[in-house]
């Protein structure tokens, strides 16, 4: 097979890649004003889970670290990406208290 012809096969599979992206996510806020009633339970978790990623975003520093395998060219990137190890931590530590939570009460019923 010559390269020009995996290129084409390559760019239509990245195409098609696109337009199933954006027919999904049309498709998900049409049903989303359509069905807006049944929809509330998704919105708030949406709502909190951009909460905990903002907080984690809020306790991240902006600091360079340079010395490393792949370094960060700035320092709001550094920041999203501290912000997004947060708020995996932050997600770690709920799930882990939601759990407890969950054996505890159990004992009392």
């Amino acid at each position: 097979m010559s390269d020009s012809l995996i290129n084409i096969g390559l760019i239509l599979g990245y195409i098609l890649l696109g337009l199933a992206a954006v027919t999904v996510i049309l498709f998900s806020v049409f049903q989303l004003i359509v069905n807006f009633k049944k929809a509330k339970g998704a919105l708030i978790g949406i709502v909190a889970l951009l909460v905990v990623f903002f907080i984690g975003f809020s306790m991240a520093t902006s600091e360079l670290y340079l010395n490393v395998a792949i370094p960060v060219a700035s320092a709001t990137i550094s920041r999203i990406i501290g912000g997004a190890i947060n708020a995996t931590f932050l997600l770690i530590a709920l799930a882990f208290l939601a759990s407890i939570y969950t054996e505890v009460s159990k004992l009392f019923r």
